[in-house]
């Protein structure tokens, strides 16, 4: 840096000598790129007042411009990188700031974009000015017209910084101004400033240094919500709101949360208070959460008439599990790099269950609906603590709909202890291949609970999140309505009963295509939302303790001992609605159930 000037310069490592490169000229010329050849070098300069990319070839030794943009390739700050130059793709991209926000673009063959050698310019001659007062002409140059400080004239040299007073004509700006009248104010002159006692720069040493203060404010505020409906234990209000806070670095933050949904005892409630005051980031607080889950389906003959009598009905009867956990916990994050980091934590959890029968009851004769009934049976509550452990790694690249590009893996371990013995194992590992514009993206994964009570924890496999074409609502309204026994003796809905399981592997794939990107009416103060399309293939499995694992579906077998590979494949449709909503519409065809037609659902969420 010399002078207002950034030059570019080469190092040769053969003979330790620094080689200057020409045309860089005035102003800056900052993040120099090789390009993939070897042969050229891009670099960002704002020799013709905005920053644009140029490039300078090795083989004619002149300097091209690349782009001509309005205001400027730039990166956060002014020296910050702000374009890089992919080495097998010759892809590059660059950082353009435009409509108050930084946007990467991308040019493929950048070299193509070279046009004539940019021409060298030189810097403004000097003006003319004739001082008052003065008895020859005095050379002021542009430098010296924004010099607000005295300047001296020297041997041979003209230059003088001067001044303009408000009733015209010229005055050398150390020189005291003339005062034409006492009753006027002299007008403040450069050596005034510099002179003065109460208009100079205040002392630094008065300053008063005072140690910071953590003082929380209210970050943002989630709307509240309030309405009545029907929940799964019975029919009551629901609302709820979420504030968070921090204090002016964001070292220090609160947040808190509170849902109803019907019951109390079943309210969502959550608080934390998260230190990132170092790279060891921790947090404290506690939460409360109702989970369901379903239970093997059962199916009895009862006798529904007089005392004595032969009249009888067949009882179909659907059971829901109920957890209400209460959690006390300390989790804390260690980075290992930029995308990977450790995960400590220590769990107190009090667990509340109950289980709620839905029946149905048909009479055996006639066939007729005889009605519903449903009833709530609460157990004993549990308490263990469990510690945790876990590796994580995202680098992965986010669209209005989910990642495109990157990796994201977690693998951790989280054995408990108390009246109830049991360890949670998760092992997720999920790859974003980009070919734009396409996304190959591929899951595995592996969750579950082993150990002595392990099957306290069942889970639920055909949820829209882990494999499509299984949901609940389409089994029990097509497979679980007619008969409920099968060859082995066993009598409920096998085809749900296949989906629970306290382990559950799950593998997808899915070839994602943008539909449309952000596209704007002009005429019109509207625009389509972002749209991605997606073709799918999903399979898992879900087992327990006890039971085997085959590859194919048999409807014979007993569900509650033998479980098979559950396949689908079909399409998907997501939209991005205002910014943060991502709206699913999935067609899946299910391999491995009677009734096998594809048939739509629709979800919220970002995609795996």
């Amino acid at each position: 840096l010399r002078f207002g000037k950034m030059r570019l310069a080469l190092y040769h490592l053969d003979s330790g000598t620094i080689e200057l490169l020409g045309h860089m000229g005035e102003g800056k010329n900052i993040n120099p790129t090789w390009s993939p050849d070897g042969r050229s070098l891009a670099f960002v300069s704002d020799r013709t007042g905005i920053s644009n990319l140029f490039l300078y070839d090795f083989t004619d030794g002149n300097v091209y411009q690349l782009t001509d943009v309005f205001t400027g390739v730039s990166g956060i700050t002014p020296f910050s990188p702000a374009l890089s130059w992919a080495r097998q793709a010759d892809r590059l991209a660059f950082a353009y700031y435009e409509n108050g926000e930084y946007n990467v673009y991308a040019v493929d063959n950048p070299r193509s974009l070279r046009r004539q050698p940019y021409e060298d310019r030189p810097a403004p001659g000097p003006v003319m000015l004739l001082v008052a007062g003065a008895h020859r002409d005095t050379t002021v140059t542009a430098a010296a017209r924004r010099d607000t400080t005295a300047a001296t004239p020297t041997a041979g040299n003209n230059v003088v910084s001067v001044y303009r007073p408000a009733a015209g004509g010229f005055r050398p700006s150390g020189g005291a101004p003339p005062v034409d009248s006492t009753a006027a104010t002299a007008p403040i002159s450069v050596r005034t400033l510099l002179d003065s006692a109460t208009l100079s720069l205040p002392d630094t040493t008065e300053f008063s240094v005072r140690p910071y203060r953590v003082r929380f404010s209210p970050d943002y505020t989630a709307r509240p919500t309030i309405g009545y409906a029907r929940d799964n234990f019975g029919r009551g209000f629901f609302g709820g709101a979420a504030v968070s806070l921090s204090d002016i670095l964001g070292d220090h933050t609160l947040q808190f949360a509170g849902a109803v949904n019907g019951r109390i005892s079943e309210a969502q409630i959550f608080a934390a208070y998260i230190n990132q005051r170092n790279r060891l980031n921790w947090g404290v607080g506690g939460s409360q959460s109702p989970y369901y889950f379903y239970l093997p389906s059962t199916v009895s003959v009862v006798d529904v008439g007089a005392p004595g009598g032969s009249d009888s009905a067949l009882i179909y009867s659907l059971r829901i599990q109920r957890y209400v956990v209460r959690d006390l916990f300390a989790e804390s994050y260690y980075p290992l790099s930029r995308f990977s980091r450790v995960e400590l934590g220590l769990h107190g959890v009090s667990l509340g269950v109950a289980t709620l029968t839905l029946s149905d009851g048909y009479d055996l004769q006639t066939g007729q609906y005889l009605g519903s009934l449903e009833a709530d049976s609460n157990q004993a509550s549990l308490g263990y603590v469990q510690p945790s452990l876990a590796l994580v790694h995202d680098n992965a690249l986010f669209s209005y709909v989910g990642p495109f590009s990157g990796s994201r893996s977690r693998f951790g371990i989280s054995p408990a202890f108390g009246n109830k013995r049991f360890a949670t194992m998760t092992a997720d590992y999920r790859r974003y291949l980009f070919f734009r514009p396409f996304t190959l993206a591929v899951r595995g994964l592996f969750y579950g609970t082993t150990g002595r009570d392990a099957n306290l924890f069942p889970i639920f496999l055909g949820s829209t999140e882990l494999i499509r074409g299984y949901t609940s609502g389409s089994i029990i309204n097509n497979e679980c309505r007619g008969g409920f026994a099968n060859t082995s003796g066993y009598t409920g809905c096998s085809e749900l009963d296949q989906l629970i399981g306290t382990r559950i592997a799950v593998g997808n794939i899915e070839f994602r295509f943008p539909l449309t990107r952000s596209l704007v009416l002009g005429f019109l103060p509207v625009g389509l939302p972002p749209v991605e399309g997606a073709l799918f293939y999903d399979a898992g499995v879900a087992w327990q303790s006890g039971t085997k694992v085959k590859l194919n579906y048999d409807p014979t077998n007993d569900p509650l001992v033998v479980r098979s590979l559950l396949r689908s494949y079909g399409g998907s449709i997501r939209v991005n609605l205002l910014g943060f909503v991502i709206l699913r519409f999935d067609i899946a065809k299910p391999l491995d159930r009677p009734h096998n037609k594809a048939y739509w659902t629709i979800s919220l969420g970002p995609t795996f």
